[in-house]
């Protein structure tokens, strides 16, 4: 598990929990990154609940989702979130999942057509 405590765990439209822990959160927010995601957790949360999914072709445990809102700042139109698989083992001796958001930013991505 990512150290940190988890601010959430969400499931995405293929029913994989996915969470971001605090650490990360003040990662993603911070100056020197994407201060800009501050006021917009919560269409995190509907990227990787309702997004698009691709594996990252070079680090197959990496994932990115993507999904379009019309109402975020400075000509962006789109929420990335970066999310990497895993597995842990529980104190019970289980294999549990172990997805956890690495990183989110805005994107402009030019709609086709």
């Amino acid at each position: 598990m990512v150290e940190g405590k988890q601010r959430w765990v969400i499931h995405d439209r293929d029913g994989n929990p996915i969470y971001l822990t605090q650490e990360r959160w003040q990662h993603i927010i911070d100056a020197e990154n994407h201060p800009e995601m501050e006021d917009f957790e919560d269409l995190l949360k509907i990227t990787l609940r309702r997004g698009s999914r691709r594996q990252e072709p070079l680090n197959s445990r990496k994932y990115r989702y993507v999904h379009p809102f019309n109402n975020l700042p400075d000509g962006s139109n789109h929420i990335v979130a970066i999310v990497l698989f895993g597995f842990d083992v529980n104190e019970r001796g289980q294999v549990t999942a172990n997805n956890y958001v690495t990183t989110a930013f805005f994107k402009h991505i030019k709609i086709k057509g």
